[in-house]
């Protein structure tokens, strides 16, 4: 089995194509279920942010795995295999690793270094992880991520990059506006965008900041963080705000045309994929709207002090790393055979001639033993140095498999079970990791 990741980002996708494949939490039931009916597909989560909708998957062959990924594409999107193609980024085994790491580090994002990814990517494994989509293979891959990206945004600084998709669409509601000093503004939303958004408003000097959202508690909790107000009345803090920034990801088109009449002369920034706003109502005269596309046009603009090369070696060392250790692990099972199997062997024989020369004393017996066992464990220690050595070479499988014939220990598990606890150790794992 091999990863393979399948997906549409920012970098080669129309804006409208990622918003239609966006997968909601309330879809992700339902989505990754049908994902893992396919026989090839082992494992598999489901990253959907405002700039990629990817899938990450454990998978029996390479084609017949992206055959069942693409197919799930192409229904969702009511599209031909064909015409996706062209927007499709695929990744199969360590280019598969590598771009896992890339993503959780901050390295493939739209705003190269930003770190909010990286708790997206938490929570995409967490939700797999609780709906048991997460085996083995995945778990080790998501954790080994999670930790390279934490590694990259201290190794290089990253954190003190300071950007991310709220804070460009923030200071592009100030170039709207001219300036943020003293005006008015509306956070819709509670989560980790909407929790930016209000950040890098106050920092611009905003006079007044409301916060909307659908549970209170949080609404209060952020207001509170930022010497705000919450208030459930969506309308009127339309109609108070000259800023208005939404973030509500499982809300599409909540902001409608006549809700959007009300707001008065408003500058709209729109955080969330699918969007919040209606089409009707970003085209008012009275809007001025400014999506997911503005704000990626802003961001390509941007000069972030990324030391690209080192971020790169970085990687490249986490990979090796890592597929050293996939590699171990992969001939773990064929090594333990074996010395089951030498054991079983051992212990027939020498049960055997302790019912053909009982009257020998323990002493001697357990000399005989002894030497049975060392010359045994010096005939096998070859063999298992040299699978281990060969584990992930061009000839490495031919070996362990003649190994296996060999010794007769019969035929590798094909699949592995997800290990108990994996939840709990994923959880444990992420604590404190930012997003």
């Amino acid at each position: 089995m091999s990863f393979l990741v399948v997906g549409l980002t920012h970098r080669h996708t129309p804006l409208d194509i990622l918003e239609r494949a966006a997968v909601t939490p309330a879809e992700l039931d339902n989505t990754l279920a049908r994902v893992l009916a396919h026989e090839q597909v082992t494992e598999a989560m489901i990253l959907s942010t405002c700039n990629r909708v990817e899938l990450y998957t454990n998978v029996e062959k390479f084609h017949p795995g992206l055959d069942a990924v693409v197919e799930w594409l192409s229904d969702r999107l009511d599209t031909s295999a064909d015409e996706l193609a062209k927007y499709l980024q695929v990744s199969y085994d360590e280019d598969a690793i590598e771009h896992m790491m890339r993503v959780a580090s901050g390295l493939d994002s739209m705003i190269v270094g930003e770190p909010q990814i990286l708790g997206q990517l938490r929570t995409a494994y967490l939700d797999a992880t609780d709906r048991e989509a997460v085996g083995r293979q995945l778990h080790a891959l998501s954790q080994h991520a999670l930790r390279v990206g934490k590694r990259v945004h201290s190794d290089l600084g990253m954190h003190e990059v300071g950007r991310n998709i709220a804070s460009v669409g923030v200071d592009a509601a100030g170039s709207a506006a001219g300036g943020l000093s003293g005006k008015s503004a509306l956070v819709v939303g509670a989560g980790a965008m909407a929790t930016l958004a209000a950040g890098a408003l106050r920092d611009q000097g905003v006079s007044q900041l409301q916060i909307v959202n659908r549970s209170v508690e949080k609404a209060e909790a952020l207001a509170e963080r930022f010497d705000g107000e919450a208030t459930e009345d969506l309308g009127a803090a339309l109609g108070r705000a000259d800023v208005v920034v939404t973030a509500m990801g499982s809300s599409p088109g909540f902001v409608t045309e006549e809700l959007a009449r009300a707001a008065g002369a408003t500058v709209l920034v729109d955080l969330a994929l699918p969007k919040n706003v209606t089409v009707a109502a970003a085209e008012l005269a009275n809007i001025s709207y400014i999506g997911m596309e503005k704000i990626r046009e802003r961001a390509q603009s941007l000069e972030l002090a990324v030391d690209g090369a080192r971020a790169d070696d970085v990687i490249a060392e986490e990979v090796a790393a890592f597929v050293a250790r996939q590699r171990s692990a992969s001939v773990a099972p064929t090594i333990a055979a074996l010395r089951a199997r030498a054991k079983e062997v051992i212990d027939s024989e020498l049960d055997r001639l302790r019912h053909r020369i009982p009257d020998v004393d323990a002493r001697a017996m357990s000399e005989i033993e002894y030497a049975v066992e060392r010359v045994v464990d010096k005939m096998l220690h070859a063999p298992q140095v040299r699978v281990r050595e060969s584990a992930g070479t061009p000839n490495g499988e031919a070996y362990a498999e003649a190994l296996r014939a060999l010794f007769e220990l019969g035929e590798p598990p094909t699949r592995d079970a997800a290990a108990s606890g994996v939840g709990v150790s994923a959880r444990n794992l992420t604590n404190g990791t930012p997003g």
